[in-house]
């Protein structure tokens, strides 16, 4: 009898050894439920053709394959750091409106987000953007609702981003700590129908939630999150009271090296620490920057962030803001650098292994690639593009990938899904 109760257990705890691992195993599952979550994915043989690039080479990899349920990404003006790299992901996402107030074909505004795939060379949609058709049905049947604090959220307590930007500008970031697309809203405004695509067709839902929103608290917010395990987008209210100033046009940049994101531009530098869940102003010293939309990079070497004229109606040139001394300053540069530009007319990029920061100016009177040496204060002469290049209607929706040592580039018409993919190497590393 013993001997039949001592096999009788051991084969019960197998068993249930057995069940915790088929449900631990069904709970990763499950966690790891969003369109990511079997990426990186396969390289693919268009990659050769990237390694094989020499020093100032172009290499046009055509149009990436369509989601096969939302076909293309558009172009997006204004945006030349709208595709923002996810080295672990191996790929970019791509956000931001196009055309003031476009509406898609089939109805959808252009607040959806996309995922170029690298390896794949191919397109993702992860939020195909706010069905107009659908808006004001969803919000009679409460699907969409107003929270506590005046943030929309849908009946499962997902955050929805119905216009929150009307273009990327340099608002953008990717946290690679907590694998999580980032962003900054333009406008602290949920529902603003400033340029709102399919506004007249929603009228009647926002006439709805803007009565929600009656007497209702305003709170400052976190910002907007894409969780890439999960496939969710996140924003909370920030444990205290500090709104970011988007009208001085910010770089949003995440820098590992703090685990915190740096909103630096013309009116704020604004600094978010996602652990605590709290904005910061850091209120910098030196002379602000001046101008419109001014675009930049961060110098990981310098620990500081570059800010380019926007406009150009002050002149101000390059400069830069130091982190560690919180103090703006002008570069005044030897050389001819690009001219003053948005972030619909140039990419910058600073390369932590040339020790450069590399510009694709591409648009004005000298479109081409320039680089600051941060060594010696100066630039170089530009490197034209070539004839048989890449031809730009804007910036074009850009990023760079260290690991392959190129700049992806998607040339589209503004909210045109005629987008092709061009990658160019500055200079080959032994």
């Amino acid at each position: 009898m013993m001997k039949y109760f001592r096999t009788f257990h051991a084969a019960f705890l197998a068993a249930v050894a057995m069940l915790i691992v088929a449900w631990s195993a069904s709970g990763q599952d499950t966690a790891k439920k969003g369109p990511l979550a079997e990426m990186p994915s396969k390289p693919g043989p268009h990659l050769d053709k990237i390694k094989a690039l020499g020093d100032n080479q172009w290499v046009n990899l055509g149009a990436p394959a369509a989601d096969p349920k939302w076909g293309k990404a558009r172009g997006s003006s204004w945006g030349a750091k709208a595709l923002i790299l996810a080295p672990d992901l191996r790929g970019a996402f791509l956000f931001g409106e196009g055309v003031h107030g476009y509406v898609k074909p089939d109805g959808h505004s252009m607040d959806d987000l996309w995922f170029y795939d690298i390896n794949a060379h191919a397109w993702l949609c992860l939020h195909p953007g706010t069905n107009t058709k659908t808006f004001t049905q969803r919000v009679k049947d409460k699907e969409f609702l107003i929270d506590d604090n005046g943030l929309l959220r849908d009946k499962d307590g997902q955050a929805i981003p119905v216009h929150t930007l009307v273009h990327a500008w340099g608002y953008l970031a990717y946290d690679s700590d907590r694998k999580k697309f980032a962003f900054i809203s333009w406008s602290s405004n949920q529902l603003s129908r400033y340029f709102l695509g399919g506004e007249k067709l929603m009228d009647e839902g926002l006439k709805l939630l803007e009565e929600q929103m009656k007497g209702k608290k305003k709170a400052d917010f976190s910002p907007w999150f894409y969780d890439a395990a999960s496939g969710k987008f996140e924003r909370s209210t920030a444990n205290n009271s500090m709104a970011v100033s988007a009208g001085g046009f910010p770089q949003f940049h995440y820098l590992p090296s703090k685990k915190q994101f740096f909103a630096v531009g013309s009116n704020t530098v604004a600094i978010f620490d996602p652990a605590k869940n709290q904005w910061s102003d850091a209120k910098p010293k030196g002379p602000a920057p001046k101008g419109y939309d001014g675009p930049g990079c961060y110098d990981s070497k310098r620990n500081r962030i570059y800010r380019n004229d926007g406009d150009g109606s002050k002149g101000e040139g390059l400069m830069a803001y130091d982190i560690g001394s919180n103090t703006w300053s002008h570069l005044k540069p030897k050389g001819d650098g690009p001219e003053a530009m948005s972030t619909n007319g140039a990419y910058y990029e600073y390369d932590p292994l040339l020790d450069l920061v590399v510009v694709l100016q591409m648009r004005g009177k000298t479109p081409g690639v320039f680089t600051y040496d941060p060594r010696t204060n100066s630039w170089a002469d530009p490197l034209p593009f070539p004839a048989d290049g890449p031809k730009f209607h804007f910036a074009a929706n850009t990023c760079f990938d260290r690991e392959l040592n190129a700049y992806f580039c998607h040339v589209a018409g503004d909210s045109n899904d005629n987008g092709v993919v061009w990658a160019y190497r500055y200079k080959k590393r032994n």
